[in-house]
């Protein structure tokens, strides 16, 4: 390989590394809804069950069963889950950028271009602001993301090589992706049939069904099995979360093309690559002709099943969080095509059509462009910041505040439920519908609901400058409740004449104090 397109290569990686690290010690945070994970994995450990009220029904206020397992595992092992599902998502990370070394390593025999390939995925991953809050949220976001990698390119190794061994890793990796959220479900299926189909034709129309047995042993056995269990366990098809977030959230069809500021230009440079693949640059070394193709009909059916649950609802959680996964799957085709372009631009410069210079030209456009795309997470960075503030400056310490009053049965009816019912230990009833199975499935919060549950303190929040839920803020107000002052953002009501009010009262405007001095 010539030195100087090593050392661009180098010089790349670095740069991007350090601006990967500036990014994780400035949005360095915890999203709220993790602490929801570490409650379910708490009471599992501790013997209560998957439960999110302990003595309570059963409710599924998850939609990330492994995630939930291995953070239970912390706590057996008495480790801090924020700290260790942050080193998890730094793993993520690092398994993402292992596998698009195999990738670029599978594909192109050169050095040039493997390198090529490999750092222009490894690039767009690591200065993609989302991949940095997604490291460090809590979340399983980044650890699905490696899963689904993982399913893709192992697929892609079944297809590619004959009687390959890859069938018993797909089906072990597309287990841990079913289990790690309910859409690995679709995207695995989807991908055991195009395994199945593609096989199938490239066998002259025959097809081996005892070689997909590891697939009825290692996937189909145990997921259905899981799923078996899900359903008698909580009584519901489906987690409450993707009841609120999907079939009952707040959805806009032309939000959809939002996603498509991101996606867009990486299709069509893949495109364009493809188009030159399949005239001459790989054929001098040797590739079979169809492996890009086929790395890209999985990617698609992948990306299909893994966005259709969410098409209508891009931005209903933060830093685009269900779409990220696919952002990865796309950066490895991405730093393949990019290789294949440069192969064009370089090999057969002296013989290059108008035509193609042209496309060349319009691809090197896109790429500058590609490079602010991956910037227009940046508002959302800014946003994700704040947040992480106001997590340590009210949520934490009101759930800590609260802590000596755990043993006395007290229910909090709090939107944000995570963090403070996680810290505080008491009975939360959840008003988002997350952990609950009315809201959930009504698709709100009734005031005749509330006075039913008569929850002793109800934490509200201001959104634009009001009071949310509305419904709940004129209940409140109008029967036995008082108003506390504000904790940044988050408007506590106590309700009068418990047994421990004014300790409560006295506890909460110690925590407003501090934050607002």
């Amino acid at each position: 390989m010539e030195l100087n397109t090593k050392n661009i290569c180098i010089v790349g990686i670095f740069v991007s590394v350090i601006l990967f690290i500036l990014m994780l010690v400035y949005v360095n945070f915890t999203i709220d809804d993790a602490f929801i994970s570490f409650r379910y994995s708490e009471h599992l450990i501790s013997g209560f069950g998957l439960v999110w009220n302990i003595g309570q029904s059963p409710v599924e206020g998850y939609s990330n069963f492994l995630w939930v397992l291995m953070i239970a595992v912390l706590f057996l092992f008495k480790l801090n889950p924020i700290v260790s599902t942050k080193v998890m998502g730094l793993l993520s990370v690092f398994g993402i950028i292992v596998l698009f070394w195999f990738i670029s390593n599978d594909f192109f025999k050169n050095k040039k271009n493997k390198y090529i390939a490999f750092s222009v995925s490894t690039v767009f991953l690591l200065i993609n602001p989302y991949t940095a809050i997604h490291a460090v949220s809590g979340l399983e976001t980044m650890f699905y993301a490696f899963l689904l990698l993982g399913v893709v390119y192992s697929t892609w190794k079944i297809i590619t090589f004959t009687n390959s061994k890859f069938i018993w890793v797909f089906a072990f990796l597309a287990l841990l992706l079913s289990l790690t959220r309910p859409e690995g479900i679709l995207i695995s299926v989807a991908l055991i049939f195009s395994i199945i189909y593609i096989s199938y034709k490239k066998n002259n129309n025959l097809i081996n069904l005892t070689s997909f047995l590891p697939v009825l042993i290692v996937y189909l056995i145990p997921i259905i099995s899981y799923q078996v269990f899900r359903i008698l366990y909580f009584h519901e098809l489906f987690p409450l979360p993707f009841l609120v977030k999907i079939i009952y959230g707040y959805t806009n069809p032309m939000e959809s093309l939002y996603a498509l500021i991101y996606i867009i230009p990486f299709i069509i440079i893949v495109l364009i690559s493809l188009h030159f693949r399949n005239q001459m640059v790989l054929r001098q070394e040797n590739q079979r002709k169809n492996d890009f193709r086929y790395f890209l009909l999985i990617l698609s059916v992948a990306f299909l099943f893994a966005s259709i649950a969410y098409i209508y609802t891009p931005i209903i959680d933060y830093g685009q969080r269900f779409f990220y996964p696919s952002f990865v799957m796309i950066y490895a085709a991405f730093g393949i095509a990019i290789s294949i372009l440069f192969n064009e631009l370089v090999k057969n410069k002296p013989n290059l059509k108008l035509e193609n210079k042209n496309k060349i030209i319009f691809s090197v456009i896109l790429v500058v462009l590609l490079v602010f795309a991956n910037f227009n997470g940046i508002s959302d960075f800014k946003e994700i910041h704040g947040f992480g503030v106001i997590l340590e400056k009210s949520n934490i310490p009101i759930g800590k505040a609260l802590s000596p009053f755990a043993d006395d049965n007290y229910t909090i009816a709090s939107i944000d439920a995570g963090a403070v019912p996680y810290y505080s230990g008491w009975n939360d009833l959840d008003l988002g519908g997350l952990n609950d199975k009315f809201i959930a499935q009504n698709g709100y919060i009734s005031t005749d609901y509330l006075e039913q549950k008569n929850p002793e303190l109800v934490l509200l929040v201001l959104v634009n400058g009001e009071v949310f839920p509305q419904n709940v803020y004129d209940y409140l107000l109008d029967n036995n409740y008082t108003q506390l002052d504000s904790i940044d953002g988050t408007i506590p009501f106590l309700k009068l004449n418990i047994k421990d009010y004014n300790l409560i009262k006295n506890s909460l405007e110690t925590v407003g104090e501090e934050t607002n001095s």
